[in-house]
This record gives structure tokens, C-alpha cells and sequence, in this order.
């Protein structure tokens, strides 16, 4: 199991960076379609390139510390072997079309982007999330403004459900592209909610509503790519349009500032531990 995780691990190292550098041409086209186009200049406003500009260099510091994450998930599935508990055989999706192996990594994946995604908008998680939160500007470049702590979260996550499943490394491997074009998709500035398919797969105005910085957008909408998770737990709502900013300004969170967002995490844990020493003094 230790050799599948690893080699799991490997093959979307090798498959993440040409990957992704392809994928970033998908925004950029997009805006610059839009504002030529369509005349939507607002798509290439000097806000919006400096938050993308912010956000393409959180996925710079992701490719930085990449190894890490690697690392880091490679020991959740050493521990998890050594827990010694129970996961399917690997021989369990042998006799299965490939494609339900597919299927059920891109919907176990996106069951534990769901969970994790649910804790990140806990007070302790928040500081975490608050980076993707931060953009002002919303687009296809967001997808990329994560902090590092939140993609080793995800990553260990997505272990500990891999590791169970058994999943073979070549049907994990095959949704990465699909996920990543998914994700970006529903950060583009499209007003689209996709009908009668709108609990199925998640739409660009689904997904902008939890970006809307309002109280009634906050923990709603989590789920990556199948709505159907908010529908189970109750955090779905119908995507309206609501008269409020996108982003996490009333958090006190900066939209283009990289220094302070990368050490945003640590500034507001630090913050909460003085209060509450603060609080333990005065009772």
C-alpha cells in the first residue's frame, strides 16, 4: 500500500506542473477574450491583474514547496499502514471498467475536499482559507490562491481516503486534468447555473456565491465539483445574486498584498492565543 501511495504521489508530481502551467493559459485567454471581445473590461482592470498577479504567485510557492507536501502525505500513508487499518483490496477494482474507478476517485476525492473544505471555515481553519477568500477580483487565477498549508490539508486528506479505497494510481491519476479544468471553470466571471444539471456538477454562479463576502454566503456551497455533498449535509443553498463585494475584506483579510496573506495564518492564530491568555487572566 506504501508503494501505491508513493507512486500515486509521484505520478501527479509529474503530472501537476506541465499540467497546470498549460491550464493557466485557460484564464488568461479567457479574460483577454472578454475584454476584446465582449468588451468586458473589467475582466482586465488593473485590480483584477493585481490580484491575479497575487495569485499566480501563491501557485509559484506552491511549486516551491511541492516536495513537502509530498513528503508530508507520503508519511500519512506510511502511518496509516502502520495503524494497520482496514482498506480494500486493490484486486476489488481489478474486475471493475475502468472508468467506475474514475468515477469513484473523482467523487471520493471530492468527499474529502468536502470535509476538509468544511473545516477550513472553522475559527481554527479559516486563517488557512482566508487566502482563497481574499481575491477581490474573482477568475480562473484563483483556483491557484491556496495557501501551502491548505494544500498539504487537502493532500493528507485525500490520502487517507485513497489509502482506504485502493484506488489504482492510474484512475486517480486520470481526473487531475479533469478536476483542475473543473476548478478553474468555476472561478471564470460566467453567470451559468446549469439548469437541471445544477446539483449535479457545480456551476460558476454556484460557486461565486460562496465567494460573495456576506454572511448569508458563509458555509454554504462547499462542495469542489458535486453539489450533491451540500445537498446531503445541508449546505446548499439556491445561487442568488446578492448586492455584496467578492472577497474577505470585512475579515480584515487583503486581497493583493502576498507578504501579509502568506503570514496571514500565523499573525491570526497568534492573535487568538493572545486572547486567550488574555481571557484566562481576567476570569
Amino acid at each position: 500500500m506504501i508503494a501505491t501511495a508513493q507512486l500515486w504521489l509521484a505520478t501527479i508530481a509529474a503530472h501537476w506542473q506541465p499540467l497546470t502551467t498549460v491550464m493557466l493559459l485557460v484564464p488568461l485567454a479567457f479574460a483577454l477574450l472578454g475584454a476584446i471581445g465582449l468588451g468586458r473590461r473589467e475582466l482586465v482592470s488593473p485590480l483584477a491583474r493585481r490580484n491575479s498577479a497575487v495569485s499566480l504567485l501563491f501557485f509559484a510557492a506552491s511549486m516551491a514547496l511541492l516536495p513537502l507536501t509530498i513528503v508530508a502525505a507520503g508519511g500519512m500513508a506510511a502511518a496509516y499502514q502502520g495503524l494497520g487499518l482496514p482498506r480494500l483490496s486493490p484486486g476489488f477494482w481489478a474486475g471493475l471498467p475502468f472508468w467506475v474507478s474514475v468515477l469513484a476517485a473523482l467523487v471520493g476525492l471530492d468527499f474529502a475536499d468536502y470535509a476538509v473544505h468544511r473545516w477550513l471555515h472553522t475559527r481554527l481553519g479559516w486563517p488557512i482559507h482566508a487566502i482563497h477568500h481574499s481575491d477581490s477580483q474573482v477568475n480562473g487565477f484563483t483556483t491557484f490562491r491556496v495557501h501551502w498549508l491548505e494544500l498539504l490539508a487537502m493532500q493528507l486528506s485525500r490520502i487517507l481516503l485513497l489509502s482506504w479505497l485502493g484506488l489504482p494510481v492510474l484512475a486517480v491519476a486520470a481526473t487531475t486534468g479533469l478536476r483542475l479544468a473543473h476548478n478553474i471553470y468555476v472561478h471564470l466571471e460566467l453567470d451559468i447555473e446549469h439548469g437541471p444539471l445544477r446539483h449535479v456538477i457545480a456551476s460558476p454562479r454556484f460557486h461565486r456565491w460562496h465567494h460573495l463576502d456576506d454572511a448569508r454566503a458563509y458555509e454554504t456551497n462547499l462542495a469542489n465539483m458535486f453539489p450533491v455533498f451540500d445537498l446531503i449535509f445541508g449546505s446548499y443553498r439556491v445561487p442568488q445574486r446578492l448586492p455584496a463585494a467578492i472577497g474577505a475584506a470585512s475579515a480584515g483579510v487583503p486581497d493583493t498584498d502576498f507578504v501579509r496573506l502568506m503570514l496571514f495564518p500565523f499573525a491570526e492564530w497568534g492573535r487568538m492565543a493572545q486572547r486567550a491568555v488574555a481571557r484566562r487572566h481576567t476570569a
